[in-house]
C-alpha cells in the first residue's frame, strides 16, 4: 500500500477498480442465479421437472424426460450465462475506465494540449492551471514553469532586438546631420569653384577632415555598444570659445537657406571638461529639429558657468503642441504630423539619454514669442558625478 500511496493516479485507479470489481462480482453471481433459475422454472413449467434448489441443474441430464427440443434451450441459456460473464466484466471495466479518465485524466489532459497548441502558436501569453492533484497535475505545474521560463527568454530577446532597432535607428538618425554638414560644405566648394583663395580652401578642407573624423569617431564609439545606455562620455578639456566657433559653422551649414542667429554668454577663453562629440551631437539633432519647424529663423544661445554649460536652441514655427510638450522626449514620438512619418522620432530622446550621460539634463518648451524651444544642459568639470 505504501507503493501504491507514492503514485497517485495508481491510487485513483485503485479507487476506481475496488468497486468495479465489486459490481462485476455481484453481477456475475446474478447472471448465474438468474441462468439456474429460468432454466428450472422452464423445466419445472414445461415438462413438470422439479429441480431442487440444493442442486445445480447444469449437473442433471434429462434425455430420458425432457425432449430434445427442451434440452436445446437449456443448453442456450448455458449458452447465454457463459457469454453473458465476460461481457458484463468487459463492460464494467470499460465503463469504470471511461470515468476514471473523465474524473482523473480529461481536464489536465485538455490544459496540456490547449497550452501544447498555443506554444506551437508563440503565444505565451497565458497561465496553465489545473486543479488535478495527480501526476498530470504535477505535469502542468511543470508545463507552466517551461512557459514561463519560455515567456521571459522570448521577452529577453525582445528587448535585445527592440534596443538593438533603437540603436540601429539611433545611429541613422545621428548620421544625417553630419552627412549634411559635409554635403554644405561640398556645395559650398561647387558654388565657389575657381574663386576661392588656396587658403579658404585649405580651411573648407580641414573642416570636411575634422566632420569626416567625428564621424570616424562617432562610428566607433556606437559600434563598441549594445545599447544607447552603454555610451560612455570620454571627457577632455577645451575652450568655450572652440565650441562655439564649430557649432556656428555647422548651425549655418544645417539651417542652409534657413536663417540662423548664434548669440554667446561667457568667457570664451573658460576651459569646459566634457564630450565635444557628445554635445556635438546633441547641438546638430537640435538644430536639425528646429530647422523643420522653422519658418524663417533658428535661433541659438550658447552660455557657460564655472560648473555647466547650456545650449537653448529655438525656432519661429508653431511651437509644440500640448501632446508634444508631454511625449516629445519618449523614443519614436513623432507627432500627428503625416510629414513627420519619415523621421524616426528619437533626435529629442537621443539628446535627453546624452546629456544625462554628461551629467545634465534636456528641457523643451514653447517660447514667449512663439515657437519650440529647447534647451540642453551639460556639466563641465571633470569629477566623479557621472
Amino acid at each position: 500500500m505504501d507503493k501504491i500511496k507514492g503514485h497517485k493516479l495508481t491510487a485513483s485507479l485503485v479507487k476506481y477498480l475496488i468497486p468495479c470489481f465489486m459490481i462485476c462480482a455481484a453481477g456475475i453471481f446474478l447472471i448465474m442465479a438468474l441462468s439456474d433459475y429460468f432454466q428450472r422454472w422452464y423445466l419445472n413449467s414445461r415438462y413438470q421437472v422439479y429441480v431442487s434448489d440444493m442442486v445445480s441443474v447444469n449437473e442433471m441430464e434429462f434425455s430420458q424426460i425432457v425432449s430434445e427440443k427442451g434440452i436445446f434451450v437449456c443448453k442456450m441459456m448455458r449458452l447465454a450465462k457463459i457469454m453473458l460473464i465476460p461481457v458484463w466484466s468487459v463492460f464494467c471495466l470499460w465503463v469504470t475506465v471511461k470515468v476514471f479518465y473523465r474524473r482523473e485524466l480529461k481536464a489536465p489532459i485538455d490544459v496540456l494540449q490547449n497550452a501544447s497548441a498555443r506554444i506551437l502558436n508563440d503565444d505565451l501569453d497565458f497561465k496553465v492551471e489545473s486543479s488535478s492533484t495527480n501526476e498530470l497535475g504535477d505535469l502542468c505545474s511543470s508545463f507552466e514553469v517551461m512557459r514561463r521560463d519560455l515567456y521571459n527568454s522570448n521577452y529577453q530577446l525582445w528587448k535585445a532586438l527592440e534596443e538593438r532597432k533603437r540603436l540601429n535607428s539611433a545611429f541613422s538618425h545621428d548620421l544625417r546631420t553630419p552627412i549634411t554638414v559635409l554635403k554644405g560644405y561640398t556645395e559650398l566648394v561647387e558654388k565657389f569653384d575657381g574663386k576661392l583663395s588656396p587658403e579658404k580652401h585649405r580651411e573648407i578642407l580641414d573642416k570636411m577632415s575634422g566632420q569626416v573624423e567625428r564621424l570616424e569617431r562617432y562610428t566607433e564609439k556606437m559600434s563598441g555598444v549594445h545599447k544607447l545606455e552603454d555610451i560612455i562620455p570620454e571627457e577632455k578639456e577645451f575652450s568655450f570659445g572652440s565650441l562655439c566657433a564649430e557649432t556656428a559653422e555647422s548651425g549655418r551649414l544645417i539651417c542652409g537657406d534657413t536663417d540662423f542667429v548664434q548669440r554667446v554668454h561667457g568667457d570664451s577663453e573658460q576651459l569646459i571638461c566634457t564630450d565635444r562629440e557628445l554635445v556635438m551631437q546633441v547641438f546638430e539633432n537640435l538644430v536639425s529639429n528646429a530647422v523643420r519647424f522653422a519658418d524663417k529663423k533658428v535661433s541659438c544661445c550658447m552660455s557657460v558657468s564655472s560648473d555647466e554649460l547650456d545650449i537653448t536652441v529655438a525656432d519661429d514655427g508653431k511651437g509644440f503642441s500640448e501632446e508634444a510638450l508631454r511625449k516629445a522626449l519618449q523614443p519614436f514620438y513623432r507627432g500627428s504630423d503625416e510629414n513627420e512619418r519619415e523621421h524616426f522620432g528619437l533626435g529629442l530622446y537621443i539628446c535627453r539619454l546624452l546629456c544625462r550621460k554628461c551629467g545634465g539634463d534636456i528641457r523643451i518648451e514653447n517660447d514667449t514669442n512663439g515657437g519650440g524651444k529647447v534647451t540642453a544642459i551639460f556639466f563641465v568639470k571633470c569629477s566623479d558625478r557621472r
